[in-house]
């Protein structure tokens, strides 16, 4: 009866739509047995890779940034953790740093999940390709299949013309 868990891992960058994701998964793909992992890829808001070693002088300064970022990350593994828990799946929340499309994926061979849940988000240019590029990337090069969600823009409302 000790029948493998399957692992579904579920790509977060903690925005609304990576939680969009979560739910879906949550009433559209969610099956007893299934194990969850929101990968959450911490992407630094105040800094970009490389940039810190480039502000010069200071390292108090980036020191500072570097631990309210890690705050920042640390609450929002909290708040995905009780994201799973109020739509009442198993499942736990991993924290991984990198570029996010490799950090994900990298995550899902260790893991041997079954199949990727990654959110695409509708937001301005610069946002889409950041978070576009992830859903892309996992496309591309997994091993296994990837669930892309849409968001609606109207939640209410789904099909019909598409006001964009």
């Amino acid at each position: 009866m000790a029948e493998e868990k399957k692992v579904v891992v579920i790509a977060s960058d903690g925005s609304d739509h990576a939680k969009l994701a979560l739910q879906k998964y949550a009433t559209e793909f969610y099956q007893p047995g299934n194990f969850a992992v929101v990968v959450y890829v911490a992407t630094y808001t105040e800094i970009s890779y490389g940039s810190v070693a480039l502000i010069p002088g200071d390292p108090a300064l980036v020191q500072r940034i570097v631990e309210s970022e890690e705050v920042k990350c640390t609450e929002m593994v909290k708040k995905l953790s009780k994201e799973l828990d109020d739509l009442k799946i198993e499942g736990e929340v991993v924290r991984v740093n990198g570029e996010p499309g490799p950090a994900v994926l990298e995550k899902a061979k260790d893991l041997k999940a079954v199949y990727i849940v990654v959110g695409s988000r509708g937001l301005g240019k610069i946002r889409r390709t950041i978070m576009g590029s992830v859903s892309d990337y996992l496309v591309h090069h997994a091993h296994i299949p990837v669930v892309v969600c849409k968001s609606e823009h109207h939640h209410h409302h789904h099909g019909g013309d598409n006001h964009s």
